[in-house]
């Protein structure tokens, strides 16, 4: 039997392996590069990241993730992440619960008193098998206290429109147009004839008669009631300022200006009404932009370019003499117009004073109700409010009836209250020349001479008692207590 001997080429086999071995070997830098490259790019992110392998031990960590938990790399790898549940690190690992659900997990947990979304991803081999799981932890206690912060804002917000719509709705309520004389009749007509469209409006009258109210009623009863309702008061904002609060800027537009831009009471009010009060006291150089808004109903900011569109409605009020002032060059002729396209005159309260008794109970009311109080006037208290010159108007006799319900400590309000707290120069010299004389019997003396004058004037109880601002009975009663001859 003959023997063969097989001969094996080592070369080739030793050659073989060692092509491989480099291949392997090329193939394990690149898988270690790119390993690097993740943890490298891991290393730089503000977010935690740990990956455990398919047993639950932690198998790498970034600088995130132990900056985030307090514990060192040496402490965790190679440690099952259950230590980190006993440490009290973590309150519920989303890695052990996608490493058994086999799916994405994402949590919020507690991460030494911090609130983190963790987000565990399970990546599998080849044959479907989890061989690692890779979890994201990313700290949203900032964002939750910013989202916190941001809904209670939003409730204030809520809170204060509420406020507001509130207070402008009881102001308007309280602030209604009180009196039956015919020039208050006249003035509720024309306020029910403009209401409904979106004339401008101009209110003239002294001070403190009550224009502001006026326009109340104008906005209570408009299509606009329910939008926005801007006053402003032209002469208690300075020149320097009144355009800025007016027209709003753009950032930066001038020396002192915030670094963002400022919307004007104009653009607040759009959609809305804007009450333009003591307008008479606008600066001339403003009176052109005005004019402009009346016109083109568009405005530019200061330091602007852009025009800004308007669906307004305007209301002016003043106690100037606005003819004077065009006259005398302190006002603009064209913007006068403009404004004076419904003019409406508020006359003084010493020229209406039929309407003082309704005033006074008005008022009377508000303060009882305000101060916890049960007051009332006498009779006699309201004919003396009814000589009184009121140079502030229906405001001084609003302050003087809330100063009696607070002062007075009887709970009938009399004529020698009233003598006490107003100027005595503006009631009739009777009261005081004849200091020998009781306050009763000085009452009794001006009320019989009044009514003596009424009737002699108008030559009947009926037009005495409407020019008296009483009732015809009342004259009667008070002639036949007098002595006065009725007829």
């Amino acid at each position: 039997m003959t023997k063969h001997t097989i001969k094996v080429d080592t070369t080739v086999k030793k050659n073989d392996l060692m092509i491989q071995s480099k291949i392997f070997g090329e193939e394990l830098r690149l898988y270690k590069e790119k390993w690097l490259e993740v943890f490298l790019v891991g290393d730089v992110l503000y977010d935690g990241i740990y990956i455990i392998d398919n047993n639950g031990t932690v198998i790498s960590v970034n600088k995130a993730f132990i900056k985030m938990t307090g514990i060192t790399e040496e402490e965790i790898i190679g440690q099952s992440v259950k230590l980190l549940v006993k440490k009290g690190i973590f309150t519920k690992p989303a890695s052990l619960m996608a490493l058994k659900k086999r799916e994405k997990i994402s949590i919020i947990t507690n991460i030494n008193n911090q609130k983190i979304v963790a987000t565990a991803n399970p990546i599998f081999n080849e044959i479907g098998e989890v061989v690692q799981v890779l979890t994201v932890l990313r700290d949203v206690t900032y964002l939750i206290k910013l989202h916190e912060k941001l809904e209670y804002s939003e409730k204030l917000t809520k809170k204060y429109i509420s406020e507001l719509d509130y207070l402008r709705k009881r102001d308007l309520d309280q602030s209604r147009l009180i009196g039956k004389s015919s020039s208050i009749s006249q003035i509720k007509e024309v306020i029910n004839q403009v209401a409904q469209t979106d004339v401008t409006v101009l209110i003239t009258g002294e001070t403190g008669v009550g224009k502001e109210i006026v326009a109340n009623e104008i906005q209570r009863n408009s299509t606009r009631k329910d939008s926005p309702y801007i006053k402003v008061n032209c002469a208690a904002i300075p020149d320097t300022l009144l355009e800025s609060e007016l027209f709003g800027y753009e950032k930066g537009a001038f020396t002192g200006a915030q670094n963002k831009e400022k919307l004007g009471l104009f653009e607040i009010a759009n959609s809305g009404t804007i009450l333009l009060d003591e307008i008479g006291e606008m600066p001339i150089k403003l009176q052109s932009k005005l004019l402009r808004v009346l016109q083109e109903k568009e405005i530019i900011r200061l330091g602007g370019t852009k025009p800004i569109k308007l669906d307004i409605r305007l209301i002016a009020a003043t106690n100037q003499k606005l003819e004077e002032q065009v006259k005398n060059g302190l006002f603009r002729q064209d913007l006068y117009y403009r404004l004076n396209v419904v003019p409406i005159h508020v006359p003084p309260l010493r020229s209406r004073l039929e309407d003082i008794p309704l005033l006074v109970n008005h008022f009377l009311h508000k303060y009882n109700e305000k101060y916890k109080k049960d007051k009332y006037v006498d009779s006699s208290a309201i004919e003396i409010m009814q000589q009184y010159d009121w140079p502030g108007n229906v405001r001084e006799l609003e302050h003087v009836v809330e100063r009696l319900v607070v002062i007075v400590t009887d709970p009938e309000i009399r004529a020698d209250h009233i003598i006490k707290i107003i100027d005595n120069k503006k009631l009739p010299s009777v009261y005081f020349d004849k200091s020998n004389l009781t306050l009763k019997e000085a009452v009794r003396m001006v009320e019989r001479q009044m009514i003596q004058s009424a009737l002699k004037t108008y030559g009947s109880t009926h037009k005495a008692a409407r020019a008296l601002g009483v009732s015809q009975p009342t004259v009667l009663r008070k002639a036949k207590e007098l002595g006065v001859t009725a007829e």
